[in-house]
């Protein structure tokens, strides 16, 4: 039996589950562990791609076919699958199947883990960015998702490169990503801020490092913008649920105004980034309201 599991979301990226998948070998190596791919597209070819990758003794991957379309499901199921795959699992490990880990990831993460045991623990995702890209994503989340130093933190800033304790179970009931969530995107958010309500420890690891490269057609400066201006719909909404409607409008009004004051001083200094990155604030900001007064956002419904 292992304790540790690592858990892949996967939905028709066979050749960067691949990527990931090899850049895992030397991490684990030498372990014992269960790796779950929970695909959200119940493809023959990734049951088979999952059943013949190499491993070692003592080693186990597992393909976990997801028929409900949609984020929270599979995550949720990935939690599912942990605890009947390896019932006496510890940590639990999910990466997204669009990254790929740095060199001494694991044992980093798992360094960490053993000095604070906290209930969450989060790393940071760098961005893989082609030459061509463009102002807005080179000032984005999609060019680096970091931090500041290693130790205690509010929130986390994703569910790629997250580690779940099993004592969370005993914190947060299941299941732990809320299906509210599951076509809007914010299902990682809910469940941080929801750790953070029950008192639940959570903890920053700055070195341990997990690469991702973005798509093109998502690097464009209108799919930029409306990233940004999306999740500021269902932070506000997830905010208000937590903190109340004053607090949440508070937020967003406060914001709105600081992001325009910074676009507006920045301007006249024709400084590009700090433009950039003000314009995005602010069509964060302007989600942010537009979620206040009752707007939604389905970013992944297609899906």
């Amino acid at each position: 039996m292992t304790d540790l599991v690592i858990g892949i979301p996967t939905f028709r990226r066979p050749a960067l589950l691949t990527k990931l998948l090899e850049s895992l070998r030397p991490e684990i190596a030498g372990r014992m562990v269960t790796v779950l791919v929970a695909d959200n597209d119940c493809d023959p070819a990734i049951e088979a791609l999952v059943a013949a990758f190499p491993r070692e003794e003592g080693q186990r991957f597992v393909y976990v076919p997801v028929s409900e379309r949609g984020l929270s499901p599979v995550r949720n199921s990935l939690v599912d699958a942990a605890l009947r795959e390896a019932p006496d699992w510890r940590r639990l490990i999910m990466l997204d199947d669009d990254g790929h880990v740095a060199e001494g990831w694991l044992a980093t993460l798992l360094g960490c883990a053993d000095a604070y045991e906290p209930h969450l623990l989060g790393g940071p995702v760098e961005g893989l960015l082609p030459s061509d890209a463009g102002l807005f994503a080179r000032n984005s989340i999609y060019a680096s998702r970091r931090g500041t130093r290693t130790g205690p933190t509010k929130l986390l800033r994703g569910a790629q490169n997250l580690l779940i304790s099993r004592r969370l179970l005993d914190l947060v009931e299941r299941p732990l990503f809320r299906n509210a969530y599951k076509s809007s995107g914010g299902e990682d958010y809910d469940f941080f801020r929801r750790v953070r309500a029950a008192g639940g420890e959570i903890v920053w690891c700055e070195e341990a490092v997990v690469y991702e490269p973005t798509p093109t057609p998502l690097l464009r400066t209108a799919k930029v913008l409306e990233r940004y201006y999306t999740t500021g719909i269902y932070m506000a909404k997830i905010d208000q649920s937590y903190d109340g409607a004053g607090a949440a409008w508070r937020l967003a009004v406060k914001g709105s105004v600081g992001s325009l004051a910074r676009l507006a001083l920045s301007l006249p200094q024709l400084r590009k980034d700090p433009i950039a990155k003000n314009l995005l604030s602010v069509a964060h900001h302007a989600g942010r309201l537009v979620g206040m007064v009752g707007g939604n956002t389905s970013r992944y419904a297609k899906r």
